[in-house]
């Protein structure tokens, strides 16, 4: 069975006014893991306590591409001192992915960044947000990374909103590329065009479908997450696990 966590990205603002108050609520919702970002800096003492006092777990760290290339030693480090079960990046600038040969060189800084980081025993994924969809003589930028990619040193976190964001269904992507996926981002619109974000489940995703693809096969990781709100962050977040939890229970 998957583990649940909660990208804590989904709730910054409360984290901004009340980072204690606001980690102890995540607990409170029945939140087992949650997904943050890399070196935590002058949230790491906090954080330390707050982990020990509610038993809220890290599933994975995220890191800047520079960090994972340059500072390897320091990204498993950092893994092993909290426990995190993967570290994962978010985000390829844009000067850096501008033709089918940008995206074979980024294969090869995946193919890079996987192997050294797999000589601590810590998984590398990539978090896709849209523009992996784009089209260069014919292929789509996705497609030329994960056939450039070796899969024992690099794995997807493929993230249901951004997918559809880029115009390709969810489901049939996280289908194509299921042995490759490790996490992902369960995020939910109410309609095209707009594609404003509702609570998981809620939306126009096929999310049973793909909570479904997860158990057959075996993603290890469902972070949810949410950008913006009709409800309070804090209460979206509370939903969308309630959400999830029901349709694991129901497939």
């Amino acid at each position: 069975m998957p583990h649940i966590g909660l990208q804590l990205y989904t709730l910054r603002d409360d984290l901004k006014a009340d980072f204690e108050g606001t980690v102890r609520a995540v607990a409170q919702m029945g939140y087992e893991y949650i997904e943050t970002t890399g070196f935590m800096g002058e949230h790491s003492p906090v954080m330390q306590q707050l982990l020990q006092e509610t038993g809220l777990k890290i599933a994975g760290l995220g890191f800047d591409l520079n960090t994972l290339e340059t500072e390897p030693a320091r990204v498993i480090d950092a893994c092993r001192e909290w426990n995190a079960h993967y570290a994962v990046t978010f985000w390829i600038d844009e000067a850096e992915r501008q033709s089918a040969d940008d995206w074979k060189r980024i294969a090869e800084r995946f193919n890079r960044i996987g192997e050294s980081l797999s000589l601590g025993s810590v998984p590398f994924l990539y978090h896709v947000h849209g523009y992996e969809f784009t089209v260069y003589n014919g292929k789509r930028a996705i497609d030329i990374l994960m056939e450039s990619t070796d899969p024992r040193y690099f794995s997807l976190e493929p993230d249901t909103y951004w997918v559809e964001y880029g115009g390709v269904d969810a489901r049939a992507f996280c289908e194509q590329y299921a042995d490759r996926i490790r996490a992902l981002h369960l995020k939910d619109y109410i309609s095209k065009p707009e594609m404003h974000d509702i609570e998981v489940g809620e939306g126009a995703i096929d999310m049973r479908g793909i909570v479904n693809l997860a158990l057959q096969h075996g993603w290890q990781w469902l972070i949810i997450e949410q950008e913006r709100y009709i409800r309070t962050p804090l209460e979206s977040a509370a939903r969308c696990l309630q959400n999830v939890k029901q349709l694991v229970q129901n497939l």
